[in-house]
């Protein structure tokens, strides 16, 4: 399943957020500081639900991931300090890619977990008219054990990383939706 098309619904409320919070009003510290949060439970939010999706799909869904790394302290520096040094449009692109980073991290996990406990997932990496030069020259195919490579986010890369569990080959997986874990 492509969950790529699932991350739109929420990157204009993610943006307005980052937004409200890079005002240059505000102390650089507690820009920082809330910058951290809203990115924490953002790209909590994003693995949760893409690793439960994917679990579903796999047959593991009673596991749950080791859950995000703390790369969104870095983004949040970066972000607080495009304020005074500019570059806004790059830093929106770079929250972007975090978008997308924490889903791939999210279904990488669950397709680990998946292969180690015995399952027999599928990965492919697709192309599509924004991917990066990288992707681009690489024919990734459709594997059952693929390296950790195929889930790496380059930069404004927006290739499509394409997954099938026992659910998605058997048609069972149709029902399920990203609504269901919405708050």
């Amino acid at each position: 399943m492509d969950y790529s098309r699932l991350l739109p619904s929420i990157t204009p409320d993610l943006v307005e957020a980052v937004r409200l919070i890079l005002n240059p009003e505000i102390d650089p510290d507690i820009r920082t500081l809330n910058l951290e949060i809203l990115l924490r439970e953002v790209g909590t939010e994003i693995y949760e639900v893409i690793y439960a999706m994917n679990a579903y799909d796999f047959g593991i869904e009673y596991t749950t991931g080791i859950g995000i790394d703390d790369y969104y302290y870095t983004l949040a520096k970066q972000l607080s300090d495009s304020v005074s040094l500019g570059g806004y449009d790059e830093m929106m692109a770079k929250l972007e890619d975090y978008t997308y980073y924490q889903m791939d991290k999210g279904q990488y996990d669950a397709f680990k977990t998946a292969s180690d406990s015995g399952q027999r997932p599928t990965a492919e990496r697709i192309e599509r008219s924004n991917c990066c030069s990288f992707c681009r020259d690489r024919e990734w195919g459709k594997v059952e054990y693929p390296d950790h490579e195929m889930w790496r986010r380059h930069d404004n890369c927006r290739g499509i990383i394409k997954v099938q569990g026992w659910r998605s080959r058997n048609g069972t997986l149709s029902g399920y939706g990203w609504k269901r874990y919405r708050r």
